[in-house]
């Protein structure tokens, strides 16, 4: 039986859901989607712009009609671009760039904004990992398992919680099942090795039903070495480094191993109004830090700016390499209704519960261990047409218990209790759309004193336990004008605020892993953001894209400030507010060459940028560089093939003690070929070259791009089916 199409999320063709989306006011997608079924018929339009129905929202209309940029992946554009984490996924798409922590971690940024400003969902709820309040925490989800993964770039995603001012990053599984397969059945699987990092991966999931009752399995298994590169690991080698540990040294990457495991169960009940749920997803990951090792850090009484390295004989103590175990159980639980009570259309009630641990291993030993434990419930109810109205409202609840135990905790044990009311509506009039949306919350958040009775030093001289109590509220509206049949132009306004997080403001010791110092600061206020987006769209015809040119002018603005001090070798790092101003832009475009003899050929394009600057005129921090790409794509009959070289200019542009990164031009390659095996069996056969060029990469935006390049020269090679 199918789920009414009204509150289902359509799996095949062309129908994009976006449950976690779906009531945003000011919404608008740019869409990259292309065809589930991975043979590469006459049909096969790789990443065209097409026509993409969110169906499980108010605002039921074609995604390039809503007025927020969005980019969404799936089926074989999602196939060529994943990667080992969710940050190296995203990277190669405009406005978007990796947070990464060597080739295994990485988180995504938005347009120069990362942390806590990016709000990563899996099925439209928050991943509560940890990997917001620092790089080198990994986000607990596995890409290769995604049905499709959707971005949204701009503040109008707060529908999401306070933390998503600069963007949302929505991975769908449907754990949960949402309808029936039609055979009763379907399932794919991968198998895939590399070359640089002897990478072994295996994916596998299993979709089945009949009559009302469904149930979704999925699993991982990757197991990788220290993985090759190019040249030095150190960008700026330092003369007086331990020759122990040579870091000068080219070849591979010492410490840079991933092995993680994974996988879900979930069932439903699908039922002509109702639909019931239940989901578990346990993911475990263990991998090493590059460049991080421990030194036998001791922690102060006191904190001095002036602090020196007198009376600390760190001499004939042996480094050791900084490990991480993690492992996150996480509980999900789903009740929606079409047209369950007079005036309201739709109804979705979600629950998860998330256990998450992460082990900072200094060689053998036990460091630091960070754990959280969260509750989310959220509730969203549609209402039927007000007029031309339609839309949604709802609240949330967030409760996260946070500890950080260990010698070298940065973090004091906090607690974040948020609670949430949103409402959006949506409207048409002719050519023209209109979206209005906003979002209350309160949000608490209370430190207690560190174990052991350690007393912090904040910059204020505040001693715990503390607590703060925030009320963020955020604004948007977006105008969408249907200018021709084949192009529109997009507008948002948005007045977004973020509440400090709990390592923003009370954060005070050494990090290892991060190989940082950190402080805090308690009197943190509010941060806001007034968010201009303006975006033209030419949707139909052999030429497809968008330009879209964007400013964020933030009152407040949270970032860590290094002081160039330090403390116990580690830099000394204070968490600070200024203004600041965001501006930039990006540019897409796609050429549909035709169909000839040698088969069909599409060129495309890509150019983004962003500029931060601080309200006393220095740069904002780790901001990503201006990037030109260009590509190919071509498939004739069961062959496909996609070229792909970007040019990143160097970074140079640079805040107080921060380092210039160089530039790097990435050369990508993959070609496929599709095997018809068995009636109900396709198998498709790839080979992926990567960095081809066997070129130095760091990333601006990562605290380790001194001393842990990317991958270097890389060939993937692999089978994918589908059943």
């Amino acid at each position: 039986m199918k789920y009414p199409n009204s509150i289902r999320l359509r799996r095949k063709g062309l129908a994009l859901a976006i449950s976690s989306v779906c009531a945003l006011c000011a919404q608008s997608a740019f869409a990259q989607d292309s065809n589930n079924d991975p043979r590469h018929d006459e049909n096969h339009e790789h990443d065209v712009l097409e026509e993409v129905i969110v169906t499980a929202t108010p605002i039921r209309r074609d995604a390039v009609e809503l007025s927020q940029s969005a980019i969404v992946l799936s089926g074989d554009a999602l196939a060529r671009e994943v990667g080992n984490n969710i940050g190296d996924t995203l990277a190669r798409l405009p406005g978007l760039s990796n947070a990464s922590f060597g080739q295994n971690v990485g988180r995504p940024v938005i347009r120069g904004l990362q942390g806590g400003r990016v709000g990563v969902l899996n099925d439209g709820m928050n991943s509560f990992d940890v990997s917001a309040i620092s790089q080198d925490h990994a986000v607990a989800s596995e890409p290769f398992l995604a049905d499709r993964i959707e971005v949204l770039r701009g503040p109008n995603t707060l529908l999401y919680g306070s933390g998503a001012i600069g963007g949302v990053v929505n991975i769908v599984t449907d754990v949960i099942p949402v309808d029936i397969p039609e055979e009763g059945y379907e399932g794919r699987a991968l198998l895939q090795g590399n070359t640089a990092a002897d990478e072994i991966l295996g994916v596998a999931r299993l979709d089945a039903g009949s009559g009302n009752f469904a149930m979704h399995v999925n699993g991982f298994y990757r197991r990788s070495d220290d993985y090759e590169i190019p040249g030095p690991a150190e960008l700026y080698p330092d003369d007086d480094h331990d020759e122990d540990h040579d870091e000068d040294m080219s070849g591979v990457l010492e410490n840079s191993f991933l092995d993680n495991e994974g996988g879900s169960i979930g069932g439903a009940f699908l039922g002509d109004t109702w639909r019931f749920g239940l989901s578990a997803t346990f993911y475990d990951s263990n991998y090493g830090i590059p460049g991080a090792h421990s030194h036998g850090h001791g922690h102060e009484e006191e904190h001095e700016e002036d602090h020196d390295d007198e009376g600390h004989d760190h001499e004939g103590e042996e480094e050791e390499n900084v490990t991480i175990g993690l492992e996150s159980n996480r509980f999900d639980g789903v009740i929606s209704a079409v047209d369950p009570f007079n005036g309201i259309t739709d109804l979705e009630l979600k629950i998860a519960a998330t256990d998450y641990t992460h082990t900072e291993f200094e060689g053998a030993e036990v460091g630091t261990v960070f754990e959280s434990d969260t509750w989310d419930l959220r509730l969203e109810m549609g209402h039927t047409p007000w007029g031309a109205w339609e839309g949604t409202f709802g609240a949330q609840w967030i409760d996260n218990d946070f500890s950080a135990l260990g010698d070298e905790a940065f973090a004091p044990p906090s607690t974040t209790e948020t609670a949430a009311l949103f409402w959006v509506e949506s409207a048409s009039f002719g050519d023209w759309n209109i979206d209005l949306g906003l979002r209350y919350e309160d949000t608490q958040v209370d430190a207690t004193p560190f174990p052991g009775g350690r007393e912090p030093t904040f910059p204020g001289g505040e001693l715990l336990p503390l607590s703060r109590d925030f009320q963020p509220f955020s604004i948007s509206a977006g105008v969408v004008w249907q200018a021709t049949e084949s192009s529109n132009l997009a507008f948002t306004i948005a007045q977004a605020e973020r509440a400090p997080n709990a390592a923003e403001l009370y954060s005070d010791g050494p990090h290892l892993a991060t190989q940082s110092f950190v402080i805090g600061d308690p009197d943190l206020q509010i941060e806001s953001n007034l968010h201009y987006e303006l975006s033209w769209r030419l949707t139909r015809g052999p030429v497809t894209g968008s330009v879209t040119i964007y400013r964020d002018d933030f009152s407040d603005y949270i970032f860590e400030q290094d002081t160039g001090l330090e403390i116990d070798e580690l830099p000394l790092y204070f968490w600070e507010q200024q203004d600041a101003e965001f501006t930039g832009g990006e540019l897409e475009l796609r050429w549909d060459l035709g169909r000839f003899a040698s088969g069909h050929w599409q060129a495309f394009g890509f150019y983004d940028q962003v500029r931060a600057t601080l309200a006393n005129g220095e740069p904002v921090p780790r901001i990503p560089p201006n990037r030109f790409g260009l590509g190919m794509d071509w498939d004739r009959g069961p062959f496909a093939a996609e070229v792909l070289w970007i040019h990143a200019s160097a970074h140079d542009r640079t805040a107080d003690f921060e380092t210039p990164t160089p530039g790097y031009d990435l050369l990508n390659a993959e070609f496929s070929w599709y095997v018809n095996a068995m009636p109900e069996l396709g198998l498709e056969v790839f080979l992926q070259g990567q960095n081809l060029l066997d070129d130095d990469i760091r990333n601006s935006t990562s605290f380790l791009k001194d001393q842990a390049p990317q991958i270097g020269r890389n060939f993937v090679f692999g089978v994918r089916s589908a059943f």
